[in-house]
């Protein structure tokens, strides 16, 4: 079982557990398809869970008693739902986009929108997503893959100076940490690639059918090194830890300030040279010497700029 899968599960069995007091090990861990074992262990991180300040009083409390499970301090998960107006804008947008994308195949998921809005006082008018990204491509990608038609894509590529049109045949679509993207074979590459769907600029559909058949197993979406990729040291403080998330690290070297050194690969140079020149100087280039350049132009560059 993946740490997802598990803290999935342990998200769960709290709830679980208040509305069937009393329930025994065995029977918890045949609702949730895993072993005794497995529920147990999930039951002892509980101890460590609870409410927002964590304190003696806000810990849940787990006990297995003649194999019954005993939860207690939990009733707060019992109480309904209490959002701020910020969560409550935040919860009915992000419905709303996930609505947009999949209103197509799962109908019931605009009356869910209509209901949180009226439940949390929110008037249609209100609160829309300004930018929808790829929301507007989901619909049009899916129908092309059921009907395994061609699509063109106006995308911009980490590597792109511009915009390139490219033909793909779409295969599938898939979502990561949030990001939409998807998998097809490139006609113009001739070979697979993975589009960020958030970097598309305008899609056509095509009357031609599609060309290449989707392999039979497509792993997650992620960056997958070429031997061709150039080898990259950055120097990023504290405070430009976040080009960390932003880029896919081969290795990271801790310093005791807090500060690191990061070593990746990557084939899109000047991609990289944006994100270390957008740290604003918490993050530096060792090396190669090639990619420093890179960035030291782009920033002479914008400084001109800025002085016209």
């Amino acid at each position: 079982m993946s740490a997802a899968g598990d803290v999935a599960r342990m998200l769960t069995l709290v709830p679980w557990l208040l509305e069937r007091p009393g329930a025994s090990v065995a029977e918890t861990a045949a609702a949730f398809g895993v072993t005794e074992a497995t529920i147990r262990r999930d039951l002892g991180h509980l101890d460590f869970c609870g409410l927002p300040g964590l304190g003696g009083g806000d810990l849940f409390e787990v006990d297995i008693v003649g194999e019954r499970v005993v939860v207690q301090m939990a009733d707060e998960l019992k109480r309904p739902l209490r959002p701020t107006p910020r969560e409550a804008l935040r919860l009915v947008l992000t419905v709303d986009a996930v609505s947009e994308a999949l209103s197509d195949e799962v109908p019931a998921l605009r009356t869910a929108v209509d209901k949180v809005r009226v439940a949390l006082g929110i008037p249609e008018t209100v609160a829309d997503v300004v930018e929808p990204g790829a929301n507007d491509v989901v619909p049009v990608l899916r129908r092309a893959i059921a009907d395994q038609r061609q699509v063109r894509l106006h995308y911009q590529g980490r590597a792109d100076e511009q915009p390139q049109w490219r033909t793909v045949d779409p295969w599938t679509l898939q979502v990561a940490d949030g990001t939409w993207y998807l998998r097809a074979h490139d006609a113009g590459a001739d070979a697979a690639r993975t589009f960020r769907l958030d970097r598309v600029i305008a899609i056509e559909t095509s009357d031609r059918e599609r060309a290449v058949p989707a392999p039979e197993h497509l792993p997650p979406p992620g960056y997958a090194p070429g031997a061709d990729d150039l080898e990259v040291e950055l120097e990023v403080s504290v405070a430009g830890r976040w080009v960390l998330d932003a880029v896919a690290p081969d290795a990271v070297d801790e310093r005791t300030d807090g500060s690191a050194v990061v070593r990746l690969r990557t084939d899109a140079p000047g991609w990289l040279a944006r994100v270390v020149l957008t740290a604003g100087g918490d993050a530096r280039v060792c090396a190669p010497a090639s990619l420093a350049e890179e960035v030291a132009v782009l920033a002479a560059d914008a400084l001109e700029r800025y002085r016209r």
